[in-house]
Formats: C-alpha cells, structure tokens, sequence
C-alpha cells in the first residue's frame, strides 16, 4: 500500500479508510470514513471507524450533516478519542 500511496501522492491512510477528523477550533469538527453513528447525545457523540470508534465529547454537540462519506458535527467541542478495537 505504501507503493501506491506514494505514486498517487496520497498518505497511506487515505488508501487504508483511516478515519480522518478535521476540528476547526472547538466550534466544529468533520469526520471522514466513518461507518455509523453509535451514540448521540448533547454532550456526546461516538462513531465507528474501520479501524477505530472515536469519541467526541463537549456541550451542545449535534450532528449538523451525515451523508455516506462524511458527518459534521457543531456545538462546544471540549474532546477528541480515538478507541481503538
């Protein structure tokens, strides 16, 4: 895999489905590769990945946007976990 990713010019994990989570300040976050939406709650949000659950913790959370590829969380982000199984 690290062959192709570095012809394609891509990081490794991109080809693998790492689950990739962007923040912007503690106002929002993206998450990419993610497979479902375990728990929801205000002040809780957990995710699995292909490869790990990740969870996000903070104040006011909801899921602003979720689509097969990617989901989008706003509110008081005080926590990023990645658990891994």
């Amino acid at each position: 895999m690290k062959k192709i990713s570095e012809k394609l010019e891509l990081p490794p994990d991109i080809l693998e489905g790492a689950t990739i989570v962007n923040v912007y300040g503690n106002q929002s976050a993206l998450v990419e590769n993610y497979k479902s939406i375990i728990e929801y709650s205000p002040n809780q949000i957990k995710l699995q990945g292909k490869h790990v659950k990740l969870l996000i913790e903070g104040e006011h959370l909801e899921i602003d946007r979720f689509t097969l590829e990617d989901c989008k969380i706003r509110g008081n982000i005080q926590l990023v976990h990645y658990i891994q199984t």
